[in-house]
């Protein structure tokens, strides 16, 4: 059995995937690990691309059926004690593992969560999510609001949730679900994965897709409850639904985006009527706070002005 299980969804990934697998390939570690590679029924020539790794990666070849259906069928079968989770369009350091692993294993932790760089076509940026910090089973609101990556993440198998399929956005859910599946989480200062920023990635763009972020919340919202974070879940719904979904409306539609974003208004106050009130909400940074307070009494106009030109 490897150590590690590095997981590769790919679809019409022809520019960047040799990139990618080559990136994993040289990695710098003393744990053993494999690379498996999920080819969603690209139409491109990222198979054949694959196939030349024969011998140094596992291929499998599957219908068109999203990330979250490769991902899994990547999990069923791997063979290894941790998971981590790759994009076709991104690339690692080649310490990627080690670091990851080594504060897994110095630490008896079940998760580790690293920092990563957002990379443009003519800059490279550090992302911070969190100093240093050994969380305990009870203790994870801080996690469960660095947003829900799946790349930057190793992950105990024995706690990995698989993701839910058919739905975009379905690294919230499979990774939250995993968190408050852990006893212990380990946050470490150091970054190794380079995401590359895509224009028309599914989270860059205005599509059908992003109205899943709604239906991943709602699928997140019963273990946050169970779990004693109706907080976080408050404040989840809040920043997904009417800042991150309202303001890709704003944008795309204008003023044709009014009702739109009343109804979600409307579900969200219904569901939490005092969601302004929340702790995160009040402490969150001011613009955002301004944004909000427009929202709820309903000054969409001058949302509008202000917001829609902010690309």
């Amino acid at each position: 059995m490897n150590d590690v299980s590095v997981i590769i969804p790919v679809y019409n990934a022809e520019l960047y995937i040799a990139r990618c697998v080559d990136s994993l390939l040289n990695q710098k570690t003393q744990y053993s690990y494999e690379i498996i590679c999920v080819d969603d029924g690209s139409t491109d020539n990222s198979a054949q691309i694959l196939m030349k790794y024969n011998g140094m990666i596992r291929v499998i070849l599957s219908e068109n059926n999203g990330p979250g259906h490769a991902r899994n069928l990547a999990v069923n079968n791997s063979n290894s004690t941790y998971l981590m989770f790759v994009d076709a369009d991104d690339y690692v350091s080649d310490d990627f593992i080690e670091m990851h692993m080594t504060a897994l294993k110095e630490t008896n932790s079940d998760i580790c969560i690293s920092d990563f760089y957002r990379v443009t076509q003519d800059k490279k940026k550090y992302v911070s999510k969190g100093k240093y910090k050994i969380y305990l089973k009870g203790q994870f609101q801080e996690v469960l609001l660095m947003e829900f990556h799946s790349v930057n993440k190793a992950i105990k198998r024995s706690v990995f949730i698989n993701y839910p399929e058919n739905i975009f956005f379905e690294d919230m859910v499979a990774m939250s679900e995993s968190i408050l599946n852990a006893n212990k989480i380990v946050k470490i200062e150091k970054a190794g994965y380079y995401y590359n920023c895509v224009e028309n990635s599914t989270t860059n763009t205005l599509s059908d897709k992003i109205y899943d972020i709604y239906y991943a919340t709602m699928m997140m919202e019963p273990s946050f409850v169970r779990n004693g974070y109706s907080q976080e879940i408050e404040y989840l719904f809040v920043n997904g639904i009417l800042v991150d979904l309202c303001i890709k409306l704003i944008k795309a539609k204008g003023i044709k985006a009014k009702q739109e974003v009343y109804e979600y208004l409307n579900e969200v106050s219904i569901k939490y009527p005092r969601w302004y009130r929340n702790k995160y909400v009040k402490d969150t940074r001011f613009m955002k706070r301004i944004y909000l307070f427009l929202l709820r009494k309903h000054l969409f106009l001058i949302v509008m002005l202000v917001f829609r030109r902010k690309k």
